[in-house]
C-alpha cells in the first residue's frame, strides 16, 4: 500500500443539512432519510437481520466500499444490538465490519454528519471515540465486545488487493456504497468486482444502490447472481446479488499461506506480554485458552521490566515494517486503555522525545518528519525539547504525542486477569512444557511437569509430570522458542539486555516524558527512572553486570552531560533475555516444517508457472516470538492477527505484512531468488 499521506475529505452541507463529497458532487445519503435509506438498502436487501439466527458460525462479517460516515455500519450495529437482544442463542454471536475509504471525513466533520441520527447517538459516541488518526493502512476498533470494525483508510484499487482472502474468502455479506457510478466510476471497475469475489465466502449477499448495467453486468462476470429489485423510495431499481460457488484460484503464494486453527481448546506456552495478549484475544472470542509458564508468576522473562518506553518503530521509507509496527501502536493505544484502567496500571501517555544526539538521529529524524504527519510524530528546536522533557537536554528532536510508557508485568498480569474473568482461561505456572507431539495431524499431546513453589522443599512436592492434549498449541515464550523438534529450525536470536533502576535526583526529577537516545529513560515512577538498555547478541545469562550498569549511564551522560548527578546504585536494575529475529520483525503463525519446505520449493524461480503445493507446517502448531524490546507496541494486534488465522477471521493487516511475519520468511526469500539454503543453516 502507498505511503502517502491521508487526505481528508472536503464537505458541503446542502440546504437539507446533508453532508456532500465536494471533489464528487454527491450526497453521503438521501436527503429524504438516510438512515431509512441504509436499512432498505443495505440490511433489507441482505437478509439482514434473519440471516443471523441461522448463520454457520459464530463470525459474520459485512464488508463495504466507502465508509463515509459511518451511517451503514452504525445501522448493521443497531440491528446486531437488537438481535442479539431478541436472539441471545442464535448462530451469529459476533459481527465484524470491514470498511474501505479514500477520503476519511475529518473528526469534527463527523460528529456534525452522525448528530442527525440521534436513535444511534450512543453508538455515534463510541465511533467517535475510537475513530483513528488518518494514516494509511488497517484500524481495528473494538466498537463493543462482540463488534468489531477494520476501517482501511486508502484507495479501494489498492487496499482490496491486500486484503487476505485465505481459502475460502471471508465476507457474508458486502455493500457497495461508493458515490454513483457516473460521479466516481474508479470505484465501480472490472477489477473491483474481482476483488469483491475474490473475498466472498461461498453464498455471500451482495447489495447496491445503483441498477447501472454496467456494474449489473461487471459483477456477473464476477461470479455474483445479479437481480434488479426495487429501489428505495423514488428510486426505480437497485441491485442484489449473491456469490455463486465458482471454483476458486490458486493461492497466489502457497508458501506464505496461514493455516487455520481448531475451534475448540488452544494452549499457550509462556504468560509474557505475548502469551497474555493471545489470551485475552481469544478469550474475547468464547475460545477455551489453557496457559503454561514454567516460572511462578506472569512476565517473569523479558516482560517483568518496571517501565517500558511504548511509541512505533518509523524509518523514511515507511516500508512494511514501519506499516505494522504504526499499526500496531495505534492500536494498542486505542484497545490497551480498557484493560488498564480498570486494573489500575502504571502507565502515563506522557509522549516520547527522540533526541537528535549525533548526524545519523539528526538525518533520521529529518526523514520521519518528512513523512508522516504531526498527529503521529512532529519536530522540536533544542528549547521545545527542554521545554516538553523538563531536563536540560539542549538538544533538538522529534516528539510522539500519542506514546509514552507502561509498566510490562502489570499490563501482562491485567491482560491475563481480565481473561480469566470471562471463565475461558486457566493459568498453570511452576508448569513446563517437556515434550510435544502429535499423530496424523489430530490433537497434540504435551507432556508437562510441575513443579513445587521454589518455597517448599517438602518430598511430598516433587515435581508432577503429567499429559494434556489441545486442538492448537502456541509457543509463545522469547527465546526459549527453540526447545522443541518442531521448532528448532526457527531463525531467532537470543539478546541479553541490562536496565537499571535509578533513585531519582534534582536533575531527574522535572523530568516529563521518556526521552530517546541511544538508550532510553523515563520519567520517576516510585522514586525510579529506568535507564536502559544494553544490547547483547546471543548472550542468555542472567546474572547482573556492574560494566552494563556503567555502560547505561555513560551513554545517558554522554548525551546529556545536564544530568551530572547520577549515582547509580549497584545492583539496581534488571535483567532479562528478548527473541529477537535480523528483520527486526516477529515470527507469528503456523510452525513451518524446515526440512519438507526446502524439497518441496527448491528451484523456485524456475518454476513460477508451476501449480506450486501449500508451504509445509505441523498442523496445530504455531509460533508467537521475536517480538525483542518492542513486544509492549505490537503483542497486542499482532494477537489478532494469530487468533484472526485460528478461527478463521479477517487479518487487520494486508498479505505483504502477513508475508512479512510469516516464520518461514528468512529461509523463504532467499529459496525466491534462487539462492540455496541448507536445513541445518539458521
Amino acid at each position: 500500500m502507498s505511503p502517502h499521506f491521508i487526505t481528508t475529505a472536503c464537505l458541503d452541507w446542502n440546504d437539507q443539512g446533508t453532508p456532500v463529497a465536494a471533489a464528487f458532487d454527491d450526497v453521503y445519503y438521501s436527503n429524504n432519510d438516510g438512515l431509512a435509506e441504509t436499512r432498505y438498502v443495505f440490511l433489507n436487501q441482505s437478509g439482514l437481520p434473519d440471516r443471523w439466527a441461522q448463520h454457520d458460525r459464530p463470525l459474520f462479517v459485512v464488508a463495504e466500499t466507502g465508509f463515509g460516515t459511518g451511517l451503514n455500519m452504525l445501522a448493521t450495529w443497531h440491528a446486531f444490538i437488537n438481535y442479539r437482544r431478541q436472539h441471545p442463542q442464535g448462530n451469529a454471536q459476533r459481527l465484524h465490519l470491514i470498511s474501505v475509504e479514500k477520503f476519511p471525513l475529518s473528526h469534527s466533520d463527523l460528529e456534525q454528519a452522525l448528530g442527525q441520527w440521534p436513535e444511534l447517538s450512543t453508538l455515534s459516541e463510541r465511533l467517535l471515540a475510537e475513530y483513528p488518526v488518518a494514516v494509511n493502512g488497517c484500524h481495528r476498533l473494538w466498537l463493543d465486545e462482540n463488534v468489531s470494525l477494520d476501517l482501511w483508510l486508502g484507495d479501494v484499487a489498492e487496499v482490496l488487493p491486500q486484503m487476505e482472502a485465505g481459502l475460502s474468502g471471508k465476507v457474508d455479506a458486502w455493500y457497495l456504497d461508493g458515490f454513483a457510478p457516473s460521479k466516481n466510476p474508479d470505484m465501480w471497475t472490472p477489477e473491483l468486482f474481482q476483488q469483491l469475489a475474490r473475498l466472498a465466502r461461498s453464498g455471500a449477499t451482495l447489495a447496491t444502490f445503483t441498477a447501472a448495467s454496467v456494474v449489473r453486468h461487471g459483477l456477473t462476470a464476477a461470479g455474483f447472481s445479479m437481480t434488479r429489485v426495487k429501489g428505495y423510495a423514488h428510486k426505480r431499481n437497485m441491485l442484489t446479488g449473491v456469490c455463486c460457488a465458482n471454483p476458486r484460484p490458486p493461492y497466489p503464494t502457497p508458501w506464505f499461506w496461514r493455516r487455520l486453527g481448531q475451534v475448540r481448546h488452544t494452549v499457550i506456552v509462556g504468560a509474557g506480554i505475548a502469551g497474555a495478549s493471545l489470551a485475552y484475544a481469544l478469550t474475547r472470542r468464547g475460545q477455551r485458552v489453557t496457559l503454561l509458564e514454567q516460572h511462578g508468576e506472569p512476565a517473569a522473562g523479558a516482560s517483568g521490566n518496571r517501565q517500558a518506553a511504548v511509541y512505533p518503530l518509523l524509518n523514511g521509507e515507511h516500508d512494511t515494517l514501519s506499516q505494522i509496527y504504526l499499526q500496531a501502536f495505534l492500536y494498542g493505544r486505542r484497545l490497551l486503555p480498557a484493560v488498564m484502567e480498570p486494573n489500575h496500571v502504571p502507565h502515563d501517555w506522557c509522549s516520547v522525545v527522540q533526541l537528535a544526539f549525533n548526524n545519523k538521529s539528526s538525518a533520521k529524524i529529518n526523514n520521519l518528519l518528512a513523512q508522516f504527519s504531526t498527529d503521529i510524530v512532529r519536530p522540536l528546536t533544542a528549547e521545545q525539547v527542554n521545554t516538553r522533557t523538563g531536563i536540560s537536554a539542549n538538544l533538538s528532536g522529534a516528539e510522539y504525542p500519542l506514546a509514552g510508557w507502561v509498566c510490562p508485568f502489570e499490563l501482562t498480569r491485567a491482560l491475563l486477569t481480565t481473561a480469566e474473568q470471562t471463565g475461558l482461561l486457566r493459568c498453570h505456572y511452576h508448569t513446563a512444557l517437556k515434550t510435544l507431539t502429535q499423530q496424523d495431524d489430530s490433537q497434540w499431546q504435551l507432556e508437562i511437569e510441575t513443579s513445587a513453589p521454589e518455597a517448599s522443599s517438602s518430598l511430598e512436592n516433587a515435581p508432577l509430570v503429567s499429559a494434556l492434549q489441545a486442538d492448537n498449541v502456541v509457543i509463545a515464550n522469547g527465546h526459549q522458542v527453540r526447545d522443541w523438534p518442531q521448532t528448532r529450525q526457527l531463525t531467532i536470536s537470543s539478546v541479553r539486555g541490562q536496565v537499571n533502576y535509578q533513585p531519582s535526583t534534582p536533575t531527574l526529577a522535572g523530568l516529563k516524558t521518556v526521552v530517546c537516545y541511544e538508550g532510553y529513560l523515563t520519567p520517576a515512577w516510585q522514586g525510579h527512572h529506568c535507564v536502559g538498555a544494553s544490547y547483547a547478541h546471543d548472550q542468555e545469562t542472567l546474572d547482573y553486570q556492574a560494566q552494563d550498569e556503567q555502560d547505561n549511564v555513560e551513554k545517558l551522560t554522554r548525551t546529556l552531560p545536564a544530568l551530572d548527578d547520577l549515582t547509580p546504585v549497584a545492583g539496581a536494575g534488571r535483567v532479562s533475555v528478548r527473541a529477537v529475529c535480523r528483520d527486526h520483525l516477529p515470527l507469528v503463525g503456523a510452525a513451518p516444517h524446515k526440512a519438507q519446505q526446502l524439497q518441496q520449493y527448491q528451484h523456485m524461480p524456475q518454476r513460477h508457472k508451476e501449480a506450486l503445493p501449500l508451504a509445509a507446517d505441523y498442523a496445530g502448531l504455531y509460533i508467537f516470538s521475536g517480538l525483542g524490546s518492542r513486544g509492549l507496541c505490537t503483542a497486542p494486534l499482532l494477537a489478532e492477527v494469530l487468533a484472526a488465522q485460528l478461527l478463521d477471521e479477517p487479518y487487520p493487516l494486508t498479505s505483504t505484512q502477513l508475508a512479512a511475519l510469516n516464520p518461514n520468511r528468512l529461509w523463504l526469500r532467499k529459496l525466491l531468488k534462487g539462492k540455496p539454503v541448507t536445513n541445518s543453516e539458521m
